[in-house]
């Protein structure tokens, strides 16, 4: 039986709740309407964590800070310049062949019909009633869009350059502000924190983005010896889709041994292509990367696949690409800070 000391109560966690609901609410709708300022400011961050340790290194070697920081602003541009002109040639040259890729696609599909009971007009019917496979070459030319957007992606990293110095020239300074804000004995626990924070972060990106590299290397060794058109592009492709978990390496796989089909005339390359790159997608993701990482990734699948779903949603590919790093580091920052570490026990799936 209810009291009336029951009512403030209940006022009370009704009030929380909404106010919760409505602080994801307005977070959802400013990270959609941010998204061109937190795109690049994220992406800055993680490779700042890939440059922090090599430029710890210099600087302790005597170079300079300053001229470590424009060493690595300048190998970031010669590196991003580089991809942007890689993609833009196979994507351009892509788009000029699908003409090509037609025509080879209706030839395979005649033979295939000469060896079944069925009329061509029959077929084409058919196919109309299944609009997601009747244009084998308009899904190519959607592909071929998906990665004219990811040029655009490369080509507007001048923001991500801008906030890539802005962090490393900060990140000398913050000890010294936050002792100011903190004193010695609140700056000391805090600076503790932030330093096995940053430690697990670049640990994990590190690790990542080497696999991930890994896979697109040895994946675009194995196209370029077949011959695969576009080999290069795929290889970036894998690159970046294997931050992806599940979903990234099948589908970044997926396009080229789709084309391998579509430009061979015998299968047989195509077979050996898929089974190659599959096997070299499983041999990284059950062997190598376990290995580096000491574990996995320590989360609860389902809550992997909320977070795909989620950064998809706001932000398409690149979110599916930030997605995992940005709950790997939510984790992380939890795990380590003792008034939010059982949340990050329910993150996990131990």
């Amino acid at each position: 039986m209810s009291t009336p000391g029951d009512a403030p109560v209940f006022l009370h966690r009704l009030l929380i709740v909404t106010c919760s609901v409505l602080l994801v609410v307005l977070l959802l709708y400013l990270v959609r309407e941010l998204a061109t300022i937190l795109q690049p400011l994220l992406i800055a961050v993680f490779l700042a964590y890939l440059i922090l340790p090599a430029h710890a290194w210099l600087v302790r070697r005597g170079l300079p800070r300053f001229v470590a920081t424009i060493v690595f602003l300048l190998l970031v541009v010669l590196v991003l310049t580089f991809l942007a002109a890689l993609v833009r040639r196979n994507v351009e040259k892509a788009m000029a062949d699908l003409p090509k890729y037609q025509e080879r696609l209706d030839s395979m599909v005649d033979r295939a019909l000469e060896q079944l009971p069925i009329e061509r007009e029959a077929f084409d019917a058919m196919m109309k009633e299944l609009p997601i496979l009747s244009n084998a070459a308009a899904q190519l030319g959607r592909t071929m869009q998906a990665a004219e957007t990811l040029l655009h992606f490369v080509t507007g990293m001048f923001l991500v350059f801008i906030y890539l110095a802005f962090l490393l020239a900060e990140r000398a300074n913050l000890p010294q502000r936050v002792r100011r804000a903190l004193g010695e004995a609140g700056a000391g626990q805090v600076l503790e924190i932030i330093a096995s924070i940053n430690l697990a972060i670049a640990e994990y990106i590190s690790v990542k983005t080497f696999v991930s590299a890994l896979a697109g290397l040895i994946s675009y060794v194995v196209l370029w010896v077949f011959g695969v058109d576009f080999a290069a592009l795929w290889g970036i492709l894998i690159f970046l889709f294997n931050y992806i978990p599940y979903l990234g390496s099948l589908v970044a796989v997926a396009l080229p041994i789709a084309l391998s089909f579509v430009q061979f005339d015998e299968a047989w390359k195509g077979i050996v292509i898929a089974v190659l790159l599959i096997a070299i997608q499983q041999a990284i993701g059950m062997f190598i990367e376990p290995k580096m990482a000491g574990q996995k990734l320590g989360i609860s699948p389902l809550l992997i696949l909320l977070a795909l779903a989620f950064w998809g949603l706001v932000w398409g590919i690149v979110g599916m690409i930030l997605a995992v790093p940005l709950l790997v580091t939510t984790k992380i920052i939890l795990d380590n800070i003792p008034e939010t570490k059982p949340l990050a026990t329910l993150m996990s799936n131990m």
